[in-house]
C-alpha cells in the first residue's frame, strides 16, 4: 500500500538575491553559479514542507509502524526532474530537516522588482518582519544520523529524487524534532568549491503537470498467507486473462479495495442446470501490481515486492488496496500485474499482464 502526501508549501532560496521569494514558482532549483554579475559564487536551495501528522496517526492506530521486518512502514521523498543543464556525471544532493519555521510567500522568479513577502536566502518570513535565518541560506539539522542527513547520490544517470527519509519523518512523529520541513542542497564542497555542477530543476507544488513533489508512506498490509485448500494457482503453462473489477470512476480522496478475477483462456466450465460458470484461479505468491498513467505511459506506482503486493482472501479472491489520492484527477489509468513463476525458491519465469480496462480519478 502506498499513501501520498503533497507539500503544503515550497520555495527556492537564492543566494544571488537574498530577499527574493519564489513561493509560487512552478520549479524548485538546485544550482551553483560560478562567477557572473552577482559575484564569484551563488547557490540555490529548495525548501518544502509536508503535513504528516494525520497520516502518521492513522497508520499508527492501525498498528502500522516502522521496524526492521520486510514490508514495515517506510517514508520516501519523491521529486521529479523538469530540466537539467550541464550536470556532472556524479553529484550528490543532501536532504536535511529544517530547524526553524518559515513563510511560503507569493513570489515568482520572473517578478521584477522581486517579491519579498516570504522566505528567502536571508529572511525566513520576508523583509517586512525581517526575521533572519541564524545562518543565511536556511537553518537545518546537519548531524550524521539519518534523522538529520539523508543522501541522494547520482552516478552516471541523473533524474528524479526517490529517497528513504523514514528516520526524519519518525522524528517528527515522535516529537524528537519539530516538523519545519526539509531543505535540499548539494553536499559539502560540491556547493562551495569552484567546480560547475550545473542546474537541476524539479517540479514544485505549483506545477500544472502530474509531477508535484510528494511524500509516500509505503507499507505492506496485504494478506500473504494463502490457504492452499481454496482455489488453484495459475501455473507457468497456463494462458490466462486477468481482469480487475474496476468501476469507471473513483474519487481522488478515496481508498479502494479492488478485487481481481483470473480465468484460464479456454478453461473448463462447470454446469449448474442450463448455465455454466468459469472456474476461477488465483495469482501465485509474490505477484504485484503497478499503475500506469494512460496518457504518458509512465508508471505512477511501479511493481514492488512489498508495497504493491497482491493479497488474497481466504476464499481465494485476489485483491489490491489503492489510495486514490496519489493519482491526479481527471486522468485515466491502467493496472498492470507482474506474476513470478517458481521452481522451488527460484524464479523461472516472470510475466506481465496489462488490464484492457481503464479507470478515471475525479475530484
Amino acid at each position: 500500500m502506498i499513501k501520498t502526501i503533497y507539500p503544503s508549501k515550497d520555495t527556492t532560496l537564492y543566494q544571488s538575491s537574498e530577499s527574493a521569494n519564489t513561493g509560487n514558482d512552478e520549479i524548485l532549483e538546485i544550482a551553483k553559479y560560478v562567477s557572473g554579475s552577482f559575484g564569484p559564487l551563488a547557490t540555490t536551495r529548495p525548501i518544502l514542507q509536508f503535513d504528516t501528522s494525520e497520516v502518521s496517526a492513522s497508520l499508527s492506530s492501525q498498528g502500522i509502524n516502522t521496524g526492521s521486518t520486510s514490508g514495515s512502514l517506510k517514508w520516501y521523498l519523491k521529486l521529479f526532474i523538469s530540466e537539467e543543464k550541464d550536470i556532472q556525471s556524479d553529484n550528490t544532493i543532501i536532504i536535511h530537516p529544517l530547524s526553524q519555521s518559515w513563510v511560503k510567500g507569493s513570489g515568482r522568479s520572473t517578478h521584477y522588482p522581486v517579491t519579498t513577502d516570504g522566505a528567502g536566502w536571508k529572511y525566513l518570513d520576508g523583509d517586512t518582519t525581517a526575521t533572519a535565518w541564524t545562518t543565511a541560506g536556511g537553518d537545518f539539522l546537519s548531524g550524521t544520523h539519518s534523522s538529520q542527513s539523508v543522501i541522494q547520490a547520482f552516478s552516471g544517470v541523473q533524474g528524479d529524487i526517490d529517497v528513504d527519509i523514514t528516520n526524519i519523518v519518525e522524528s517528527w512523529s515522535n516529537g524528537t524534532i519539530t516538523n519545519n520541513g526539509l531543505i535540499l542542497k548539494r553536499s559539502g564542497s560540491q556547493e562551495t568549491n569552484s567546480t560547475i555542477y550545473g542546474e537541476q530543476n524539479y517540479y514544485s507544488r505549483n506545477t500544472n503537470t502530474i509531477y508535484s513533489p510528494r511524500l509516500e508512506a509505503r507499507y505492506d498490509n496485504a494478506v500473504h498467507a494463502f490457504p492452499s485448500s481454496n482455489g488453484t494457482s495459475i501455473s507457468i503453462s497456463d494462458e490466462v486473462d486477468i481482469q480487475p473489477r474496476l468501476r469507471p470512476e473513483y474519487k481522488q480522496l478515496s481508498q479502494e479495495r479492488i478485487f481481481i478475477d483470473t480465468f484460464l483462456k479456454g478453461g473448463a466450465r462447470t454446469q449448474a442446470g442450463s448455465a455454466g460458470s468459469t472456474y476461477r484461479h488465483h495469482l501465485p505468491h509474490s505477484s504485484s501490481y503497478a499503475i500506469i498513467d494512460n496518457a504518458t505511459g509512465e508508471y505512477v506506482y511501479n511493481h514492488d515486492a512489498d508495497y504493491t503486493y497482491v493479497g488474497r482472501t481466504g476464499t481465494s479472491e485476489n485483491y489490491i488496496d489503492i489510495d486514490m489520492n496519489g493519482l491526479f484527477p481527471e486522468r485515466y489509468y491502467a493496472l498492470e500485474f507482474k506474476v513470478n513463476h517458481y521452481s522451488g525458491t527460484s524464479v523461472i519465469a516472470t510475466r506481465y499482464y496489462k488490464s484492457n480496462t481503464l479507470f478515471k480519478v475525479v475530484k
